[in-house]
């Protein structure tokens, strides 16, 4: 554990405790990649019972249904099992390995795959894989959308907020200050220093007499 959490807080801390601080947008990306000691828990917890249920399902398969014999034939009545079990296994194995690199990405994906395939034996364990890998990624949106995964702070940033119709005003006095200070911005056009003087008016040429 102490491989894949990291090192641990100081006395007074707790090292599974979710941030209460706000990250700035440039740093949203970057968290969003890796996992947070509390999701490497539950993630490891994850993997461990897989891993587990992965060898005694189909073991416990392949013990209740034996192989049958017709005459010198020997036919094997549950030989998905061990294949299944191998690929969960398979998938145990990449899931540790990215959740020591704590590639939250991966680590979600193979989550889906460990979940899709105990399906197959029990539909209740294989959909709580599902549900730890879309917690995975619901927290990823979180960092995203309000840069923190703990509840309280998007609680309050979500009450800080204006909503509805405040959103609406709050957007136009942001465009008209906008263009307020766009107009106070540019200078009023100044009179042009060159002089044209005005054409002498033309005389009127008398009409020819008979």
């Amino acid at each position: 554990m102490g491989a894949f959490s990291g090192p641990r807080s100081g006395a007074g801390g707790s090292s599974t405790a979710e941030p209460a601080t706000i990250l700035p947008p440039e740093e949203r990306k970057a968290a969003m990649q890796r996992l947070d000691p509390l999701e490497v828990k539950w993630s490891m917890g994850a993997f461990v019972l897989a891993t587990v249920a992965g060898i005694a399902i189909p073991a416990y398969i392949i013990a209740t249904n034996k192989v049958t014999k017709r005459g010198k034939d020997t036919i094997a009545v549950a030989p998905d099992a061990k294949l299944l079990g191998g690929v969960i296994l398979l998938l145990c194995v990449i899931g540790f390995l990215a959740l020591w690199k704590r590639k939250r990405t991966l680590v979600a994906f193979d989550l889906f795959l460990v979940g899709f395939g105990f399906t197959l034996f029990i539909g209740l364990i294989g959909f709580a894989f599902i549900l730890i890998g879309g917690w995975l990624m619901l927290r990823a949106w979180r960092l995203n959308k309000y840069g923190t995964t703990n509840a309280r702070a998007i609680a309050q940033e979500t009450r800080s907020r204006p909503r509805g119709r405040d959103r609406k005003a709050a957007t136009k006095t942001g465009t008209t200050t906008t263009s307020s200070a766009a107009s106070a911005a540019r200078k009023p056009p100044t009179a042009s220093k060159r002089y044209t003087p005005k054409a002498p008016p033309r005389k009127k040429i008398p009409k020819p007499t008979e």
